[in-house]
């Protein structure tokens, strides 16, 4: 196979797939956190809000929405000019944390982002926390509260789009491919039958009780529904856009961060107590494929995107020839 072939195959997987040191002990549990590996140094700087997080504070008596990309992308090319600017308009304010190698490492080490970027917003203003993931955004936020003890305290919501939480047939191709010259660790996690997968919905076990789950899909999901049966969490609240606009066609997988009614589901559960309900989304979207854009915010985003394959190319290394070995933490029995 020739590399810009492999290349090539590589950026279109990822993209198809897209995509201060804080107490770790609850306050109302003896159990503890895994600890943090990475330097704080180094989660601190991945996690922005686009403000001090002082001014958080004060900002708004609403939760801060912490914003996490799928594969291959930062915060800011997958949010800022869509669902961060329509929430703005909202009151409510925004971070985002950008995930190392762009999400192509092991997943394991990305989820640790999460966790730092989710204590030090709650912390600095002094309310909970609503997460929202889109693709393997929504695996880490999932993977972050059934894994980490202390945090489903310090969140209000948690909302994936297009979350494969059982996993991808995408990523099977990657496998024979990583004996010869090795792969991405995320996409052999992306696996149905991966370790990882397998971990976070073990027996079927529940997500930790505190906050609530709303998971998003589109049956028009070409990566993630591609067999017919959407994803599910234990747990968490399902709804699809079809459950809304039967028959749509739309959105796609990578779509779901433009379709007007996917955010309508996210705002939704953002905006009130419990869970999205798609009682209370307006049907006249339906007809409206495409949420209000900000334009600014995509020409910022716009360099990013641009220079994806190259980025792939050179932040996702090292590639690895297996599976990462779960985590002692994770390790089912």
């Amino acid at each position: 196979m020739r590399l810009s072939s492999w290349l090539g195959g590589l950026a279109a997987t990822a993209l198809a797939l897209t995509v201060l040191p804080v107490s770790a002990a609850r306050a109302d549990t003896a159990e503890p956190s895994p600890p943090l590996e990475i330097p704080a140094a180094r989660l601190a700087e991945a996690l922005h809000c686009g403000t001090d997080l002082g001014d958080l504070r004060d900002a708004s008596d609403k939760p801060t929405v912490l914003f996490v990309p799928g594969t291959g992308l930062k915060g800011e090319e997958n949010y800022a000019w869509n669902y961060m600017a329509e929430l703005e308009k909202k009151g409510y304010r925004s971070c985002w944390v950008d995930s190392p190698g762009r999400g192509l490492r092991d997943m394991q080490e990305s989820v640790e982002y999460v966790v730092h970027a989710t204590r030090v917003i709650h912390e600095a203003t002094g309310r909970k926390v609503d997460l929202v993931g889109h693709s393997q955004g929504g695996l880490l936020t999932a993977w972050a509260l059934r894994f980490w003890p202390d945090l489903p305290g310090r969140v209000d919501d948690m909302v994936t789009l297009g979350s494969p939480f059982q996993g991808t047939r995408l990523a099977g191709p990657c496998r024979p491919i990583a004996e010869v010259a090795g792969c991405p660790a995320s996409v052999l996690q992306f696996a149905r039958d991966s370790n990882w997968t397998k971990a976070l919905a073990a027996d079927g076990t529940p997500m930790p009780a505190g906050p609530s789950y709303t998971t998003v899909y589109s049956y028009a999901d070409e990566s993630v529904v591609a067999d017919g049966q959407p994803p599910s969490l234990p747990g968490a609240h399902r709804v699809g856009v079809q459950d809304i606009c039967p028959g749509r066609p739309w959105p796609t997988h990578i779509a779901m961060v433009v379709d007007q009614v996917s955010y309508d589901l996210v705002a939704d559960a953002v905006d009130h107590p419990g869970p999205a309900d798609a009682a209370r989304v307006d049907r006249a979207h339906c007809a409206e494929p495409i949420m209000p854009l900000n334009s600014q915010g995509a020409v910022d985003a716009l360099p990013g995107l641009l220079n994806y394959p190259i980025e792939l190319l050179i932040h996702s290394r090292p590639w690895v020839t297996e599976e990462p070995a779960l985590r002692a933490y994770a390790q089912v029995s």
